[in-house]
């Protein structure tokens, strides 16, 4: 049975929007999954691509979008987590990053 290597990365975060007052947290980096040798047979495969997610409005608290899932074969690599100014940062591949006095950084997963 023939076999594929897979690398498969998620997108990743939108920035946080400015504030004026401080800096805003970068969006976190898609999460990849490798798989070294999986068995497919002769087939077609539908194999999704996950975009990156867009920065945050200026002007406010306003967090970046969140990176969606890439899929393919069953396997998924995570988006990337938004940043955000004042708050909590979104979750993902990677969490997103919050600014340096107020907020929490995002939690990463796989």
């Amino acid at each position: 049975m023939p076999t594929v290597e897979l690398l498969i990365a998620g997108g990743g975060g939108g920035g946080g929007g400015s504030n004026g007052a401080r800096a805003t947290g970068g969006g976190g980096a898609g999460g990849y999954r490798s798989i070294a040798s999986e068995a497919v047979t002769v087939q077609a495969y539908t194999i999704t691509v996950g975009t990156g997610g867009a920065g945050g409005a200026s002007g406010g608290i306003n967090v970046g979008a969140s990176g969606l899932d890439s899929v393919a074969i069953g396997y998924t690599g995570s988006g990337g987590g938004g940043g955000n100014a004042n708050a909590a940062a979104g979750d993902g591949g990677s969490g997103g990053g919050a600014d340096s006095t107020a907020g929490n950084p995002g939690t990463g997963n796989t």
